[in-house]
């Protein structure tokens, strides 16, 4: 499984909850359609530490991906509002940032819908396991 290969894995979680003197209270990763951590949003989940996302676009790669826009097309939204509100619907925190006020706004406006369970498929079948992101977190030890 990719996000085994790369990044922050399952298995190092475990490893740090089992060896560490004070467990995390949250774990924040590149988190989006393409990259998704599912072992580990599980992991996380089961040892009551909250799973957060940062990349959420893929540094702007995803917003313009056929597969988004046509599913924000279909919700009335922006890209970037189905791609926040794909992680939300999976109880992932976000962090949404930009530093243009019109976008920041409009990333604010993700509490008013929901994707359907088809929107929110399509947009998981994108899972890749591929990073946008340049530090690769495999590194750290």
């Amino acid at each position: 499984m990719p996000e085994e290969n790369s990044g922050p894995s399952a298995c190092h979680l475990a490893e740090l909850l089992r060896t560490c003197r004070t467990p995390p209270d949250v774990l924040q990763v590149e988190l989006h359609p393409m990259w998704s951590y599912c072992k580990l949003r599980r992991v996380c989940a089961e040892s009551d530490v909250y799973f957060q996302a940062f990349s959420s676009l893929g540094q702007g790669a995803l917003v313009q991906k056929p597969e988004v826009v046509a599913v924000a097309e279909a919700c009335r939204r922006t890209p970037a509002q189905v791609l926040l509100r794909w992680a939300l619907q999976q109880g992932v925190g976000v962090l949404p940032s930009s530093r243009d006020i019109t976008r920041v706004q409009e990333n604010g406006c993700v509490f008013d819908f929901e994707l359907s369970l088809q929107h929110v498929q399509r947009l998981s079948a994108l899972d890749c396991g591929r990073r946008v992101c340049r530090r690769d977190p495999s590194c750290v030890t």
